[in-house]
């Protein structure tokens, strides 16, 4: 079933694609598109909360899936050529030698496949998907932690495991998010993921944060930090003026990439 047959009323399915497009909508800007009252749109965004499509927020609406990250197979075919090309600028940016944090998610499996090619680095990851494309190299060194293992994504979470990364200091964090506010806010879906990839970013001298367009617009709930905190954000698209304005205030190093592998820095 597509997004625009779910209610079978146009005008909710109008608003939920909407939504579904910009990850959130005030109700004037939707009254505005629908050409409704507010209080038609009030309506509208209750009926369709009540049946789990989108998030009522304060002012407006948002995706449904600010608790539920979106199916990990989903992700894993989404958006695949910007997650590659990302992967490969990051890459680049590491140098051999160096000690590597990875977190967990497709878009970092990605960096993995992109890293194969480096020699001596030696990488501490949460997750086994990550772990399984790197150890087969000989010249790295891969370590888990032990913990508890997530059957959907293959991520490793708990006490012992955030105790493990503690004990290190890596050169860089590869990580992305499930979402990026406007005030540079980094959010995540999972409580537990997130523990560990805070831990993480405290124990790492460079973040480097891989953040395809659709990340701007998302929504999630786990705050784990700001985007001033990294050294450089790699992206397809350039971020809104406000959050643009503060990477630059912040002096995050933009890296934009196309899906056929173009760089530009920023």
């Amino acid at each position: 079933m597509s997004l625009t047959e779910l209610t079978g009323n146009p005008r909710h399915d109008q608003l939920l694609t909407l939504i579904a497009d910009r990850g959130y909508m005030n109700i004037d800007e939707l009254a505005q598109l629908l050409d409704v009252s507010t209080q038609t749109v009030r309506r509208d965004i209750r009926k369709l909360s009540e049946q789990g499509l989108i998030t009522r927020h304060h002012g407006g609406a948002g995706r449904a899936s600010s608790v539920i990250n979106t199916a990990f197979e989903q992700r894993e075919v989404s958006m695949t050529e910007e997650k590659r090309a990302i992967a490969e600028a990051i890459a680049d940016y590491i140098p051999d030698g160096s000690t590597v944090f990875i977190t967990i998610g497709t878009t970092v499996e990605h960096v993995a496949r992109a890293l194969l090619n480096h020699n001596h680095l030696r990488i501490i990851t949460n997750s086994l998907r990550v772990a399984h494309i790197l150890f087969k190299n000989p010249r790295f060194e891969v370590m888990v932690p032990g913990g508890t293992l997530r059957p959907h994504n293959g991520g490793i979470i708990g006490p012992a495991a955030t105790a493990f990364v503690s004990g290190f200091r890596a050169d860089y964090l590869v990580t992305s998010v499930g979402a990026i506010e406007n005030d540079g806010a980094m959010l995540e879906f999972d409580v537990n993921e997130a523990s560990v990839a805070k831990t993480m970013m405290a124990h790492s001298r460079h973040i480097l944060l891989a953040a395809d367009h659709t990340k701007y617009h998302a929504s999630a709930a786990v705050e784990i930090g700001n985007v001033v905190q990294a050294a450089a954000l790699f992206t397809d698209e350039l971020p809104g003026p406000a959050l643009h304005n503060l990477l630059k205030a912040g002096h995050v190093e933009i890296v934009q990439v196309s899906a056929l592998g173009e760089q530009e820095k920023r």
